[in-house]
């Protein structure tokens, strides 16, 4: 098992996962982040935010960005 960070670009500004999240591959940090980014951005669109430039920043545990998740490409537009 691997330990991943999800860090939260916004704003032009990194918002650092402190705790991160132990799972088996960098493709299931992936889908992690997908499923969080979804509930992110269902609460943004009932609360009438702006759902465009928000993003995950996946680390490994060395620190290394292994995955960059904007927010915008979770949902379905057609």
């Amino acid at each position: 098992m691997t330990r991943f960070y999800f860090d939260v670009r916004r704003n032009g500004r990194l918002e650092e996962d402190k705790e991160g999240e132990e799972l088996p591959s960098k493709e299931a940090a992936i889908e992690e982040a997908m499923a969080a980014a979804r509930e992110l951005v269902a609460e943004k669109v009932r609360t009438g935010e702006v759902v465009d430039g928000d993003a995950f920043e996946i680390r490994d545990e060395h620190g290394k960005v292994v995955h960059k998740l904007p927010f915008r490409s979770v949902l379905r537009l057609d």
